[in-house]
């Protein structure tokens, strides 16, 4: 059986090997937990291979039910699989749930099944199995459990898958997908073929309802950072950042829907920059608005007392 030393060193490898948009088990996590989360990228990562990367549907299902069993067999005892003997290890020692790890893997199986989503709402069942269970996995290994801030974290994590599919709606008209919800197509007045037309009026009409709603999901976990401890805190605050930075690119005015805007290394380090140095503000919008509003109300974000005062600060030790 594989090493749990070499396990562990070929996870941390495979997740330094792929570009991510958002940083992936970077230095600014404690280092006692790094290790950790890139066992649990390697796990997504492989099965976000199997849903995207095979050409088949039928043996791409199949490997992922093969990658679903290996998870469970995992959960009772180690695993020859340099993924998994690690996982193991892993699921012991911070006690994780596994239904969050097949959440993922239902989420792999839904993309090669269901390829359109009617309204926001759908879309957000499909976020709750890709998108969160991350989020909640990062807290759960850092020792944060309650479901107040497991609840921000959904609303980050949910708002960051957004702004990407915005961000990828060129990449995935290659692969027969939509994730623009079909109901907003509509109230711009546009249609699947539409969609890819050089841009005009409504095509701004879109980017407009998609970054109002997409704004409402960060805002609602935006307190985050502010009930979080050290490193993970920075973490957390630039991921927020730089997702709203993508989520700007994305939507801005004159735009092509096709052209796939990409957060790189100079981005970054301004963004970095700005949250260290307290600079990073959340953007200017319009509260009033009913799809920012339908966007802070899908976890449930009620307004509590103080959490305006807690947001203001970004990073607190």
């Amino acid at each position: 059986m594989i090493t749990l030393e070499e396990s562990y060193r070929r996870c941390m490898e495979l997740t330094r090997s792929h570009y991510e948009n958002f940083p992936v088990a970077s230095v600014l996590l404690p280092a006692k937990t790094r290790p950790a989360i890139s066992v649990i990228y390697a796990f997504a990562r492989c099965a976000d291979d199997f849903g995207d990367e095979e050409p088949d549907t039928v043996r791409s299902l199949e490997l992922l039910a093969g990658w679903r069993e290996l998870l469970y067999r995992s959960r009772e005892a180690p695993v020859d699989h340099f993924v998994f003997r690690a996982l193991h290890d892993v699921i012991v020692r911070f006690d994780i749930p596994v239904q969050w790890l097949d959440s993922l893997i239902m989420a792999f199986e839904r993309d090669r099944t269901i390829v359109r989503h009617p309204t926001f709402n759908d879309l957000m069942t499909y976020s709750r199995l890709s998108a969160n269970p991350v989020g909640r996995l990062l807290l759960w290994i850092h020792g944060y459990r309650d479901e107040e801030r497991l609840r921000m974290s959904d609303g980050i994590c949910t708002a960051l898958q957004l702004a990407n599919f915005w961000q990828d709606i060129g990449v995935d008209r290659e692969k027969g997908r939509i994730y623009v919800p079909l109901s907003e197509l509509k109230a711009a007045g546009l249609d699947e073929t539409t969609l890819y037309a050089p841009n005009d009026g409504r095509h701004e009409e879109l980017k407009r309802r998609l970054r109002s709603y997409t704004l409402g999901l960060f805002d609602s976990g935006r307190a985050l950072p502010s009930c979080l401890s050290g490193r993970l805190s920075l973490e957390i605050a630039l991921v927020l950042a730089g997702g709203i930075r993508i989520l700007d690119m994305g939507t801005r005015p004159g735009r092509s829907l096709t052209a796939r805007p990409v957060l790189g290394r100079a981005n970054w380090i301004t963004e970095g920059f700005r949250v260290i140095t307290g600079l990073w503000r959340f953007p200017r919008h319009d509260e009033a608005d009913p799809l920012f509003q339908e966007g802070v109300r899908v976890f449930g974000a009620a307004e509590r007392q103080g959490s305006r005062e807690i947001a203001s600060s970004m990073i607190r030790s």
